[in-house]
Parts: structure tokens; C-alpha cells; sequence
């Protein structure tokens, strides 16, 4: 067994522009592991870190690819993606005995020493290549540049599957992408950690609904918001990311979608736990924004699809529409809307999912079992 004194310890992760879910593991794995190196293809700007990323992230040292010395590649970084497959390959590890990934992309697919032990996170197969493909490429001048090149992106990636020693996922929904793309069964699924709510459950809700960063090609944000604009409930949007601008833009003159973008985890907390529902059209891996949720007491409306249904139950702690037709998100919104939610029932159906700490602990315990002493 080596010792955790005697470690030498590497995390690596795809990007770290902001603290969204996958930099929120990698902040789990740093407190783990206080003395790692974090390795990453692309990092927000040095000034603007302690601003951007946690204490715990920024108290490590941050090796990034040269990709990130390219100007404005924080705007325009999707557009290298062939690019990444080369760089991540690059990193060496020769002076660590264990290498953690924390992979949405393509860090799974580091290349380490033989007696170096590689436990990769998947947060999802690249979802650029595989199944929404057609959701990240919509234009016609990327389609025909990706076409070309879309195969042999996904031929490293299989190969690169076969890399890491144990593959942990994040839900039950990626463990079954992950067979259906990798053909490889994961070791374990761990849910990621999840900074529950400690306040009282408010009985009385205001009349809002919440919706977390639906502002991704799969997050089913523009469906959402024709409802809203159509049905004419309040929508409040906490978060940020890649379509913010444009359907900032779109619905600014529907009063009664309210874009908050950047809060604090207080304020936060406080919009989830005073709504009378948070909504979710998208298709999550795992959806750390709806167990927030969930913890206030508030119930969720979502697709039913994606990681959501290992944590969503009808009629419990939410609702479910099969299909996105404004039609058939009216009939179940009116459902949902009025149905005599216990609220202090919801709250205590996600108590079988993971804090920090519950994280940490069932990570070391995987570690251990692979014959480390920490």
C-alpha cells in the first residue's frame, strides 16, 4: 500500500472557466487530495481565478495546455476540439502514483505510466460527438468541417475509454452511455456531491418557478422559455453559460422571465426555497441544480430523461412530461402547479444522495479497495 503522506497525486480535468458541476467534483477531489497538482486543456485568466474558482481550487497548483495561451480561447475554446484529443495526450505523468479525472470530454483519455493508477469520473461520453452531435453542430459551415472528422474523433475516444483503471460515473443515465459508446461497464456509480440546503423549509411559495442554467444545446432553455412566454408563469433563471446573451436578447421583452445570472450560494438557496416548482426540459447527466432544489423542498418538473430519474419520483418529489410540445407541457404544468406539495416530504427524499463528505468517504473507500492507504 503506499501511503498518503508518500503520494504524489495529479486531478485533471477538461476546462476551469467556472464552478459548474464538473469543477465542483474536481473542488471534492482537491479537498482529498490538498497537496495535488490540477491539470486541465483550458483555465479562466490568472486575475480573474479568485473570482471565478473556489479556494480550494485556486490553492493548487494549475498546469493548462497551450491551448489556453490562444487569444479569446475562453469565447471560442468548442472550436479546437479536435485539437484536444493532442494536448491532453501530452501531459505527463511520470512523478505520480495516482491520477484522478474529473471527464466530460476527453481527460479520461490521459496517457499515464504503467505503475500509475488512473481512476477517471465520467461525467458524460462527449456529448459533441455522439448522440447530440446534431445539437452542437446545427450550422451548416461546422457540420460539414465535423463531418469530416467525426469518425476519427470517435474512434479516440473508445480507444482512450480503455485508459483510465476504473471508470466511476455520475448517474445511472451515463453508466448506460458509457456502455452504449465505450461497450465498457462502469466500476461504480457515484452520485457527485451536493451542497444541500441547511435553512427551514418554507411552507408559503412565492409565485415563481426557477430554472438553473438551461443555457447548453441540451438543456432544453429556448423550450422552456416559449412555454413561459406563451403560458405567462414567472420564471426566475439562476446561473449562466454559452446561450445566455442570445436568449437574453430573445425574451427581453417578456416581463415575466427574470434572468438573474450570477448569485451567491445564499441567495441562491433563498430563490430555490421561496418557488413553488423548479423546471428542468433538458437532458442532465445528473442535474446538481434540481437536488439543490429538492433539498428546499421544492418540487421538480422535468423531461423524463437523462440522470433526473435517479432522482425525481412521480407524484413524490415531482412530475414528468415525455415529450416537448407546448401542448402537453400546459396540461402537466396545471397539474403541477396546483398540486398540495409536502414540502417537507420532498425535502427529506434526497437524503440518499451525497454530500462532500458522503463523496470523499465513498471515494476513499474505492481507493482502498485498489490498495491505497489514505
Amino acid at each position: 500500500m503506499i501511503n498518503k503522506k508518500e503520494l504524489k497525486v495529479a486531478l485533471v480535468t477538461d476546462s476551469l472557466f467556472k464552478m459548474a458541476g464538473g469543477a465542483k467534483v474536481l473542488e471534492a477531489f482537491a479537498g482529498l487530495f490538498p497537496n495535488s497538482d490540477i491539470f486541465t486543456l483550458f483555465a479562466c485568466s490568472k486575475k480573474s481565478r479568485v473570482r471565478k474558482l473556489s479556494e480550494s481550487i485556486n490553492s493548487h497548483r494549475i498546469i493548462t495546455s497551450k491551448l489556453n495561451t490562444l487569444p479569446f480561447i475562453e469565447k471560442f475554446y468548442r472550436f479546437t476540439l479536435p485539437l484536444w484529443l493532442f494536448e491532453i495526450e501530452k501531459f505527463d505523468f511520470s512523478s505520480y502514483d495516482l491520477v484522478i479525472s474529473s471527464s466530460w470530454a476527453v481527460s479520461h483519455g490521459v496517457i499515464t505510466p504503467l505503475d500509475t493508477f488512473h481512476l477517471a469520473y465520467v461525467h458524460t461520453p462527449m456529448r459533441y460527438i455522439w448522440d447530440m452531435y446534431e445539437l452542437y453542430f446545427k450550422k451548416k459551415v461546422f457540420k460539414c468541417v465535423y463531418a469530416k472528422i467525426i469518425h476519427w474523433l470517435r474512434i479516440w475516444d473508445v480507444v482512450a475509454s480503455s485508459r483510465p483503471d476504473v471508470i466511476i460515473s455520475n448517474s445511472n443515465f451515463v453508466a448506460k452511455r458509457i456502455y452504449k459508446y465505450w461497450r465498457r461497464k462502469v466500476d461504480k456509480v457515484v452520485f457527485p456531491p451536493v451542497n444541500l440546503s441547511q435553512g427551514d423549509i418554507i411552507s408559503e411559495r412565492e409565485e415563481y418557478f426557477v430554472s438553473g442554467a438551461p443555457f447548453e444545446p441540451n438543456k432544453g432553455g429556448e423550450f422552456l422559455f416559449e412555454c413561459a412566454k406563451w403560458i405567462g408563469f414567472n420564471l426566475k433563471v439562476i446561473g449562466s453559460g454559452g446561450m445566455m446573451k442570445k436568449y437574453k436578447r430573445k425574451y427581453r421583452d417578456c416581463k415575466n422571465i427574470s434572468f438573474e445570472s450570477w448569485v451567491s450560494e445564499d441567495e441562491k438557496f433563498d430563490i430555490l426555497s421561496r418557488a413553488k416548482g423548479y423546471i428542468l426540459m433538458g437532458i442532465e447527466e445528473y442535474g446538481i441544480f434540481p437536488v439543490e432544489a429538492l433539498s428546499c423542498g421544492t418540487p421538480i418538473l422535468a423531461l423524463s430523461q437523462g440522470g433526473i430519474l435517479d432522482t425525481v419520483r412521480e407524484g413524490e418529489n415531482g412530475m414528468f412530461i415525455k415529450n416537448r410540445t407546448i401542448e402537453e407541457f400546459k396540461n402537466k404544468f396545471y397539474e403541477f402547479s396546483n398540486y398540495p406539495w409536502d414540502y417537507s416530504l420532498i425535502s427529506k427524499s434526497i437524503k440518499n444522495f451525497n454530500s462532500k463528505e458522503d463523496f470523499k468517504r465513498k471515494i476513499k473507500k474505492l481507493l482502498v479497495d485498489n490498495g491505497f492507504d489514505i
